[in-house]
């Protein structure tokens, strides 16, 4: 489930479950309350955890669903039983479905009212995240896929969404992420929406759960033998700056606004974007952590300093670090930063 996305851990994996895995054995459960796109979550389900994972975005959530709701690539038993694809011996059903979904005609929907340059034409500005063709082929294929709701388990339906969305993101015509989009076409955007294959799910674990609730609300409930936090750790709000990818994700029809199109997000805003707000936020966080283990990542040009979350931490237990360089995202890169930051592990023992 590629998709490029602020903050992931995908590159850090090996840091991240050589170390808390020394802590998170087989079988046991591991809680992930910011999933983002699952890196972590997956690679835990891939050492055998039974794995939570949540994040209070559709986009993150629907694709932490695809990767622990789905023991292997799935068969479409339902689609098959209801004869909505055709049976081939030959061919996985999975390939099947794909194939129809990038074959259906042209649709005439959201996206293309809205985040194509036709939304010219019903009254806002010529939004160019999407070609007008890619934008017809995602209203088709989410259209198709609403369709097929009744004949699809969870993780089969958050499974082709997160082709989907994968497949929007690698056409789509920003600088990364979806605060605004570019002016003129870039190469990757002309190119034509094609569904692909995603890899293969672990079967390993069983008993996985996905969540989209506020982080705090859901600590407060959860046991779990570990609990992972990767909280936003800059100014940026994800619901702003991913809002394309969380409409076709909700499939909804939200009041737009702006030459952005942004959708509504002031709900969805987390208080580890303020200054002011993100050190009483990691407190209360840590306040309802119920876990043996409590593991949080965080980067040196974060709105809390190193200093001050030692010290909230350390009021809670027995308190070790570790520190990776890692690339500083590119945005960041002022005269006065290298192209290097700190990334830190705080591991929290609470037993």
């Amino acid at each position: 489930m590629s998709i490029e996305f602020l903050g992931s851990k995908r590159r850090l994996l090996d840091f991240l479950t050589q170390r808390i895995g020394h802590h998170a054995q087989e079988g046991q459960h591991f809680a992930d309350l910011f999933c983002g796109t699952a890196s972590v979550a997956g690679a835990f389900r891939g050492l055998g955890l039974r794995v939570t994972a949540n994040d209070h975005l559709a986009l993150c959530s629907t694709i932490a669903e695809a990767r622990l709701l789905n023991d292997g690539l799935p068969r479409f038993e339902g689609l098959l039983g209801a004869d909505e694809i055709p049976a081939d011996e030959a061919r996985h059903p999975y390939l099947t479905v794909l194939s129809l979904l990038n074959e259906l005609p042209p649709g005439d929907g959201f996206v293309y009212r809205n985040y194509s340059p036709a939304s010219l034409q019903h009254g806002a500005v010529s939004r160019m995240y999407f070609t007008e063709e890619n934008a017809r082929r995602i209203d088709a294929i989410r259209g198709r896929i609403e369709d097929w709701e009744p004949y699809l388990s969870r993780g089969e339906r958050s499974l082709l969404i997160a082709d989907l969305l994968k497949a929007a993101s690698l056409c789509s015509n920003t600088a990364g992420t979806y605060g605004c989009f570019l002016k003129r076409w870039k190469p990757r955007a002309l190119d034509l929406l094609q569904l692909a294959p995603s890899s293969r799910p672990s079967s390993k674990g069983a008993g996985h759960s996905v969540f989209r609730e506020d982080a705090e609300d859901l600590a407060g409930s959860l046991e779990a033998d570990v609990v992972y936090a990767d909280p936003p750790y800059t100014k940026r709000q994800y619901a702003a700056y991913y809002h394309v990818l969380e409409t076709i994700a909700r499939y909804d029809d939200p009041e737009l606004v702006g030459k952005t199109g942004l959708r509504p997000w002031a709900e969805e805003s987390s208080d580890f974007c303020y200054r002011r707000k993100a050190p009483a936020a990691l407190e209360r966080l840590v306040g309802r952590i119920r876990a043996r283990h409590f593991f949080l990542s965080y980067n040196a040009d974060g709105q809390i300093a190193d200093e001050e979350i030692r010290e909230i931490l350390s009021d809670r237990g027995k308190l070790t670090v570790a520190e990776v360089p890692y690339q500083r995202y590119r945005s960041s890169r002022l005269p006065h930063r290298g192209p290097l930051v700190t990334e830190r592990l705080y591991h929290l023992a609470l037993e």
